[in-house]
């Protein structure tokens, strides 16, 4: 019996239902991440303190004013921002600086985060107080999958991240791109 028939064409089933793969670089400049931040961002963060008491963080105006490459592993920007504590009549335009943080999800998935790393309140009595602990991770980009019309079809679209860093005016962010057929997803 001849197996080469059976297995070319076996081959051929598995490969018209596999999912394609391609890489796509995005590159993000400071307009652009500027957009994404004025998404991204908070306008507040509530801060639980001790004895049942709690503050609120408003950050306004956040906005790239550089990129780092030497800011950790991937890199980082630095930034500008307005901060106000209103509990303690905090309104102080301060500039920090955010790491670029890639993670593994449980899903086996990698996440792009911008980190606040420096933040730093120039308070009379206490001197400099560095608050990025208690401000939020910033998701850049989140994974996410599209449908998209083609000629033989619609096939979904999902993004997988692979890299990201820092370069001297951008960020470039790294992905894998799954195609696959719609009619091949269960």
């Amino acid at each position: 019996m001849n197996l080469r028939r059976p297995a070319l064409f076996l081959a051929a089933v598995v490969l018209s239902c596999a999912p394609a793969f391609a890489r796509v670089d995005v590159t993000l400049d400071a307009a652009s991440l500027n957009d994404l931040l004025a998404s991204m961002a908070p306008e507040r963060v509530d801060v639980g303190l001790a004895a049942g008491r709690s503050i609120t963080i408003h950050m306004r105006d956040l906005k790239v004013t550089g990129f780092d490459p030497t800011a950790g592993p991937n890199g980082g920007v630095t930034t500008s921002l307005r901060l106000l504590v209103p509990e303690l009549g905090i309104d102080l335009p301060v500039t920090p600086r955010l790491t670029l943080d890639m993670q593994v999800g449980a899903n086996g998935q990698k996440a792009c985060f911008l980190r606040f790393d420096e933040v730093l309140l120039d308070l009379p009595l206490t001197g400099a107080v560095d608050i990025a602990a208690l401000l939020p991770p910033l998701p850049v980009m989140p994974d996410t999958a599209w449908t998209v019309n083609s000629a033989r079809g619609k096939v979904r679209v999902k993004p997988q991240l692979v890299d990201a860093k820092t370069g001297a005016k951008n960020i470039k962010l790294g992905f894998e791109l799954a195609v696959t057929p719609m009619a091949a997803e269960k």
